[in-house]
C-alpha cells in the first residue's frame, strides 16, 4: 500500500507551484501516468525520485513523505523556477528552458563580446 500522505503532499506542493502532472513527469523523466500514480497512491516514488522532489519543493524528506503538508502553510517564497533540472534517460542532468529562456540565451551567445560584457555588468548591477 502507497503512502497516502505523500500522495497528497505531492499533489498539494505540485499545484501550489503551478506545475502540471506532465511538467513533473518531464522533470523527473517518468511518463505522466507514473507521476499520477503518485499522486493516487497507487505507486510509490524511489529514493533518488524522492530525494529530487524534495530539492524541487525546498522540503525536507521528512515534510514530504510524513508531514501534513497544508496549501496554505506553502511558504510564499519558495521560487517556481521557470526552467527545471531533469536527469535524462542516460543520468546525465539537463536544464529545460522556456522558449523565452532560449530566446534570449541565443540572442546572448550572437551579441558581440563587447555587447556581452555590457549585459553582464546591467545585470551585475540589478
Amino acid at each position: 500500500m502507497a503512502n497516502v500522505q505523500l500522495a497528497k503532499n505531492l499533489k498539494i506542493l505540485r499545484k501550489k507551484h503551478n506545475y502540471t502532472q506532465q511538467d513533473l513527469s518531464d522533470i523527473l523523466n517518468i511518463t505522466r501516468q507514473a507521476y499520477s500514480h503518485y499522486e493516487q497512491a497507487l505507486r510509490e516514488p524511489d529514493l533518488n525520485t524522492l530525494v529530487h522532489l524534495s530539492h524541487l519543493y525546498k522540503v525536507s524528506l521528512d515534510e514530504l513523505i510524513a508531514g501534513n503538508i497544508h496549501p496554505d502553510e506553502v511558504r510564499e517564497s519558495m521560487p517556481v523556477y521557470k526552467y527545471r533540472l531533469g536527469e535524462t534517460s542516460d543520468h546525465k542532468w539537463s536544464i529545460c528552458l522556456t522558449e523565452q529562456d532560449l530566446n534570449l540565451l541565443e540572442k546572448f551567445r550572437n551579441a558581440s563580446e563587447n555587447t556581452q560584457q555590457v549585459i553582464l555588468e546591467f545585470l551585475d548591477k540589478s
